[in-house]
């Protein structure tokens, strides 16, 4: 009879204790307001957290130099395929026909080795705060590598093509405003320097073609002209001979050297006209905006990197306080949940000695 009343008792004193447990663990999870308030408690920490780093974000901005971005656009020229995405999309790729005049490799080939090294090749001077500054790309850079060189260009640059109208925007962007311009002024002229000298088409391809076979007629014919002169030297009488030999000899001759005459005319004409289409041929850069002189910095923006610091601080510093808070109250009931078996196995110890 007695065990079955401290049975009794021990169940209730352990079901004192879960409702204990069960406070506690409600106890520990946050709610709004509780948040709210933790916030308010910790309100002076968090705002001196976030101005101390806004400050030192201001400070480290403004040990950035200013930034100045130079602007051009290029008009399209020859014909724009508007379907070319849509044909690329279906699979039409083998079926898209270029036209050679077309603008569309423009972008390519300014960020081309060929165009990119060329560019960083000039040495630029210019005016800057009335000092004449005379510097070369790797001196602005400060690097030796060629592909860091690269690199470090095609970081200041950008090039974009509408695809809608074709127009093609270029900007340049360095510490210096009349730099931006120059450099951005020498992209233009590689591109067009390319496009007359270096790049292939199929008019320049036959223009090639016809003065190799200009120069291998003409000197077919001159080798026709050498053999006539020759064997009329030989026979110093061919005018006046009745020779069947040398008659049948100076006709045939005199037709070869027609022959290569004629072929050697014919060729010339052709060549003449393949170098007027080779002028046609080569597409034409038309500058719609040539490259402005900044006079307003595009970069850095400080405040906004500053606002930008200061509320990512103040929600980083949000969260470290609540968790913060909710890890000391997460030790403080695992200690009371390691403290609790003891107390129940003393108060059962103490029930059962006074029984006893």
């Amino acid at each position: 009879m007695q065990k079955r009343k401290m049975t009794l008792k021990s169940a209730g004193l352990t079901d004192e204790v879960n409702g204990r447990t069960d406070t506690k663990n409600r106890s520990n999870e946050l709610n709004l307001p509780e948040i709210t308030g933790l916030l308010l408690h910790k309100r002076k920490i968090i705002a001196i957290t976030v101005l101390a780093v806004m400050i030192l974000t201001a400070g480290i901005a403004f040990l950035f130099p200013n930034q100045y971005r130079s602007t051009a656009s290029i008009l399209p020229s020859g014909k724009i395929d508007k379907m070319a995405n849509l044909k690329k999309l279906a699979g039409l790729d083998a079926f898209m026909t270029q036209d050679e005049n077309s603008s569309e490799l423009f972008p390519n080939i300014l960020n081309s080795r060929t165009v990119t090294d060329a560019v960083l090749e000039g040495d630029y001077s210019f005016v800057h705060d009335d000092k004449v500054v005379r510097l070369t790309l790797p001196e602005y850079f400060d690097r030796d590598n060629p592909e860091k060189l690269r690199h470090a260009l095609r970081e200041i640059t950008t090039i974009d093509m509408d695809k809608k109208t074709g127009v093609i925007s270029l900007t340049v962007e360095t510490k210096y405003p009349r730099l931006s311009k120059m450099i951005l002024g020498r992209y233009l002229e590689e591109l067009e320097s390319f496009n007359l000298h270096k790049r292939r088409s199929r008019a320049k391809d036959n223009v090639r073609y016809l003065e190799r076979e200009v120069s291998d007629r003409k000197q077919q014919l001159k080798e026709a002209e050498d053999n006539l002169q020759e064997y009329q030297a030989v026979n110093r009488d061919w005018d006046m001979t009745t020779d069947p030999e040398i008659l049948i000899n100076l006709a045939r001759l005199k037709r070869e050297l027609e022959i290569k005459s004629q072929a050697y005319m014919l060729v010339l004409q052709q060549y003449e006209l393949a170098k007027l289409e080779a002028q046609k041929d080569v597409p034409i850069v038309r500058v719609l905006d040539t490259p402005s002189l900044p006079t307003l910095k595009s970069g850095p923006h400080r405040l906004t990197i500053t606002l930008l610091a200061g509320f990512l601080t103040f929600f980083l510093t949000v969260l470290g306080v609540i968790a913060s808070d909710t890890a000391e109250k997460k030790g403080i009931k695992k200690e009371f949940d390691i403290k609790l078996p003891a107390i129940i196995r003393r108060r059962l110890t103490l029930k059962e000695e006074i029984k006893a």
